[in-house]
Order: structure tokens, then C-alpha cells, then sequence
């Protein structure tokens, strides 16, 4: 019943030009969709609203890094080691799968491997041999002497190799904030939905820096007293 209507609403989202399956001539790729024309304007109001709320309203500082990030910011960060995603292929239909995406919801990652109970959705197989997947795309940059390089996973590095100059840019005060909108990549092991989880999709990240020692910040009275409503999805 929910995945029909999931369906019927990304069907709908197509006709009407908010989103289409990427290079669908060519039979189409899990885990990429483009805008269209409806949809492209519809993310740019989004991203204008909320750069109103953290650059306008905020003060934040804006900034625009490359999507091509190198090895050695990314180890430094531990993407390399632990960007990762538990995974197990299945030989019979050929199809890959996370394992926390296909276990019971009430048995642990570890309790389910242990207990063999792990099944492929497509053809019922028992899946084994998990092994763990860098959810990173790797590159080269250069000809010749390359160096090694993946396209971002999130926003975040290109703000914290800038601290030093971020910090000076705000006269060396606490608390700043930055922000930055763009584009991020995950080698998603198994992106089948729609645009929840893509393998390039658009971040919007606020990283706000402040005195350890010094935790107040001046706008804080302002939204001490509002409640923030939060839902589960237990009916």
C-alpha cells in the first residue's frame, strides 16, 4: 500500500516536471534524478529560504569549496576508514544489499549475522560474508603524478580546512557561523528510494563554532522558550 503510493506521488512528480529519472534513453541509473523545470525552481526557493534564516537572519558565513576533495582531508576526518556501510552481495540474483536495510527490524545487525537470518528481498537466498563498503566515489586529479582524491560526501570538510582563514575573516570572535550549499556523493550500496537516498543530492550545512569555555551565544534568549515538535513513525 505505502510503496504504491510512493509510486503514484514520484509518477505524478515526473509529469509535472519536478523530477525525472536521470539518463532514462539509456535504460536509467539507481540512485540519480534530474530537475525539471518545475523542480528546479521549486530547490532554488528552498535553498533562498534557508540561506534567509542562517546568512541573513544569522550572520552566518557563506562559502563555496570544490566537490573534488583530497585523500588526505578525508583520511584526516576518518571517511576513508569509517565511511562505510555493512554489505552483503547476493550470488544468485546478483544484487547487493545493505544488511540494516534488509534484516528484522527487531534483531540487531550482529544478532542477525550471528544467527544466519539474513535473506536476500529479490529471491528469498541466505545471504553471508558481510563486508564492509566505502560509500565514497574515488578519482585521481592530475595526469601522470596524480594525486588521490573522492567527490565529497557532505559539505563539512571544505569548511573545516578553511577554519584558520574563517576565523580570521570574523576577526577572530566566537561564536561564527559557516555555511555552505552543494553538491554531495555517496556510492550508495543499494539506492531504491527515489530521491530519499541518492548517489548525488544537494546539502545545505551550517557548522557553528564557538568557545568550549564559552558556551552562551547572543541570539540564545530569543528561542530558549520555543518547543520543537518531533514525531515518530509508530501510529
Amino acid at each position: 500500500m505505502v510503496q504504491d503510493i510512493f509510486d503514484k506521488i514520484m509518477m505524478l512528480a515526473k509529469r509535472r516536471g519536478f523530477i525525472f529519472p536521470s539518463f532514462e534513453i539509456y535504460g536509467g541509473v539507481a540512485g540519480f534524478y534530474d530537475y525539471g523545470p518545475y523542480g528546479s525552481q521549486l530547490k532554488n526557493n528552498i535553498e533562498n529560504l534557508w540561506r534567509s534564516y542562517f546568512v541573513l537572519k544569522d550572520k552566518c558565513l557563506e562559502i563555496n569549496t570544490p566537490t573534488i576533495t583530497l585523500y588526505e582531508a578525508l583520511k584526516a576526518s576518518g571517511h576513508v576508514d569509517e565511511f562505510t556501510d555493512l554489505t552483503v552481495d547476493c550470488k544468485k540474483c546478483k544484487q547487493s544489499y545493505k544488511v540494516e536495510d534488509i534484516i528484522d527490524g527487531n534483531l540487531s545487525v550482529d544478532e542477525a549475522l550471528k544467527k544466519n537470518l539474513v535473506k536476500c528481498p529479490t529471491c528469498g537466498e541466505k545471504l553471508k560474508d558481510a563486508h564492509s563498503v566505502n560509500l565514497m566515489f574515488s578519482t585521481e586529479i592530475g595526469i601522470g603524478k596524480t594525486r588521490d582524491a573522492f567527490l565529497r560526501p557532505e559539505t563539512a570538510q571544505g569548511i573545516f580546512t578553511n577554519f584558520h582563514l574563517l576565523y580570521r575573516y570574523a576577526r577572530e570572535k566566537l561564536p561564527f557561523g559557516v555555511v555552505q550549499i552543494g553538491k554531495g556523493y555517496r556510492n550508495e550500496v543499494s539506492p531504491r528510494q527515489g530521491v530519499i537516498r541518492l548517489r548525488e543530492f544537494n546539502m545545505a550545512e551550517a557548522e557553528v563554532f564557538f568557545d568550549p569555555k564559552d558556551k552562551s551565544h547572543p541570539d540564545f534568549n530569543n528561542v530558549k522558550n520555543k518547543e520543537i515538535k518531533l514525531f515518530d513513525n509508530k501510529k
